[in-house]
């Protein structure tokens, strides 16, 4: 069985989605001319606080 991914509040993680060491998230797609873009995020929901 694989092991899920999970961030350090222990959720899981979808596709494309990381934690950084600082505790901010970021999620890697890629553009309509197949360029890997990156957000930044430091909230992963919308009920998140932002530090």
């Amino acid at each position: 069985m694989s092991k899920k991914r999970r961030d350090n509040r222990g959720r899981i993680l979808r596709y494309g989605e990381t934690q950084e060491n600082t505790g901010r998230y970021r999620y890697k797609y890629l553009d309509a001319f197949g360029e890997a873009k990156y957000v930044r995020s430091w909230r992963l929901d919308v009920n998140d606080p932002v530090p």
